[in-house]
């Protein structure tokens, strides 16, 4: 497992745990060395999504989408974002995408 993989596994547990403080923290740490990771940038949206954070949440899922269009996870997250802030038409589009691409993979 490499240092990346292993941090990122410390974010996923502290979300896990509850700990939106200690993931928030590493993934600022990771994200100034590994900005284009998708995985972190949707973590790090999550995080801040939880947060009630949402300037800084829709621009990390964003960019996670960018770096990567069909990461399931960013797609399912921008939905339920979109939904909370009110944009039934970017929701509906994203959750459009996310189950054409659960449906490629099964």
């Amino acid at each position: 497992m490499t240092k990346i993989e292993s941090n990122l596994d410390f974010i996923k547990k502290s979300i896990k745990d509850g700990d939106l403080a200690d993931a928030r923290i590493m993934g600022e740490k990771l994200i100034i060395i590994h900005s284009a990771n998708a995985e972190l940038n949707y973590l790090l949206g999550y995080v801040y999504n939880k947060l009630n954070l949402v300037q800084r949440a829709e621009e990390y899922l964003n960019k996670a989408i960018n770096l990567d269009s069909n990461h399931y996870d960013a797609l399912v997250e921008l939905s339920l974002f979109y939904e909370k802030s009110g944009d039934s038409e970017k929701a509906s589009s994203y959750r459009e995408r996310s189950f054409r691409l659960a449906n490629k993979i099964t």
